[in-house]
C-alpha cells in the first residue's frame, strides 16, 4: 500500500496583506528591538562601559519582548488537513 503524497501547506501571508493593526503591532514591537540596540550604544558611549549586568538585563528583556512580540504578530499558516486512513 502506498503512502499518500504529502500535502505542502499554503506559504504564510506576507506582511503587507495584514490588517493595519497587526502590522502597526509588528512595527511597534521591532522599534523595540531598535531601541534596545541605540540604548546599548548610548549607554557604551556615554559611560564608557560595555560590559554591565544591568545594561545587559535592559536590553535582553527589551530585545526578547519585541523578536517574541514579532513573532507571535506574523500570521500562521493554516495546517494541512490530516489525511483519512
Amino acid at each position: 500500500m502506498a503512502a499518500p503524497a504529502a500535502e505542502s501547506s499554503p506559504a504564510p501571508r506576507p506582511l503587507p496583506t495584514l490588517p493595519l493593526y497587526r502590522r502597526i503591532q509588528f512595527f511597534a514591537f521591532g522599534g523595540l528591538v531598535v531601541i534596545a540596540i541605540m540604548f546599548y550604544l548610548w549607554w557604551g558611549l556615554s559611560f564608557g562601559v560595555w560590559i554591565d549586568n544591568g545594561v545587559y538585563a535592559v536590553v535582553i528583556v527589551l530585545t526578547l519582548f519585541g523578536l517574541s512580540g514579532m513573532w507571535l504578530t506574523l500570521p500562521n499558516p493554516p495546517a494541512p488537513a490530516p489525511p483519512n486512513p
